[in-house]
């Protein structure tokens, strides 16, 4: 349930009149009706005795009621209080993501974030996932979304939200000679590697915990260039499972692994601890916490 169906409840619960409660908050009875059912399937328990010519709240209504007023009034209050910071609060902030995080994580932190903020300007910088830490550390962004390392550099701050599985792509067509007895032969097969950054160095601990020493035949910038590489059929490769959602060659390469032994990536924003405590900064980082997915793979972003 929402506030405007709380906002439904309370207004039931004082006028004792699905006519006159429908007047009031300019719904059609129902409406009101299918809120208030609504309400009760979600509750387990039944918050009006009604019939033809009267309606009464129940005990269970108004032990729901008591709940119900106090949470709408500080509803309320905080939505005034924040109503006053965000007409006050001006200035600039610049955010750093790769495509994938501007597709997949910032639209509706954006829209959320302008909605309660409209006087920040922000601008957005997009480029290679792994220069996101350089930029902070370079005080070349004030926020950053990025795959937060097991060890965070000295001077910043991060703040997870997100888990992003990685997996293994290969082109849709699979060159015989990468074979062996049917399978794709992970000691010989050619890789596509990121760089620099998180990814290079999860590949690298795995190719080093498999005994693996890789036939890399091109190391890129940029996750998007590596699926596109692949498609092109000059590799395999291992990429954040979220990227295939905005590449345009995401229908010319196959998911052939999703392995249990990597860690998927914690993805969040990154600060300087310098500006940890810039209103703007802290604002984007409690929006983030309501906004951003718990878990971000292909099948729920597609």
């Amino acid at each position: 349930m929402d506030t405007s169906e709380l906002y439904l409840f309370l207004s039931l619960s004082n006028f004792l009149s699905f006519r006159r409660t429908a007047e009031h908050c300019a719904v059609t009875p129902s409406t009101l009706s299918r809120a208030i059912a609504r309400m009760e399937e979600e509750l387990s328990a039944k918050l009006f005795e009604r019939d033809n010519q009267t309606v009464e709240l129940t005990a269970a209504g108004k032990k729901f009621k008591e709940f119900a007023s106090e949470y709408y009034l500080n509803y309320l209050k905080i939505k005034e209080e924040l109503k006053a910071v965000s007409e006050t609060m001006t200035g600039n902030l610049k955010i750093f993501c790769s495509v994938t995080a501007c597709v997949c994580l910032l639209p509706e932190l954006l829209n959320q974030y302008r909605f309660l903020y409209p006087n920040i300007d922000l601008k957005i910088e997009t480029g290679d996932a792994a220069l996101a830490l350089d930029k902070i550390i370079n005080h070349e962004a004030e926020l950053s979304i990025a795959a937060i390392p097991p060890h965070i550099p000295q001077g910043l701050i991060t703040h997870g939200f997100t888990k992003i599985p990685l997996v293994f792509i290969a082109p849709k067509k699979i060159p015989q000679q990468w074979l062996k007895k049917g399978e794709i032969d992970m000691t010989t097969v050619p890789y596509v590697v990121s760089e620099q950054g998180a990814l290079r160095k999860e590949i690298n601990v795995w190719f080093n915990r498999k005994n693996i020493k890789p036939n890399v035949i091109a190391q890129v910038a940029g996750n998007e260039a590596i699926v596109s590489l692949v498609a092109l059929g000059m590799g395999i490769a291992i990429i954040p499972e979220a990227v295939l959602m905005q590449s345009s060659s995401a229908g010319d390469v196959q998911i052939i692994d999703r392995p249990n032994d990597i860690t998927p990536f914690n993805v969040g924003l990154c600060t300087n601890q310098s500006k940890n405590k810039d209103k703007a900064v802290k604002a984007f980082i409690e929006v983030a916490r309501t906004c951003m997915p718990k878990e971000l793979t292909f099948k729920n972003i597609s």
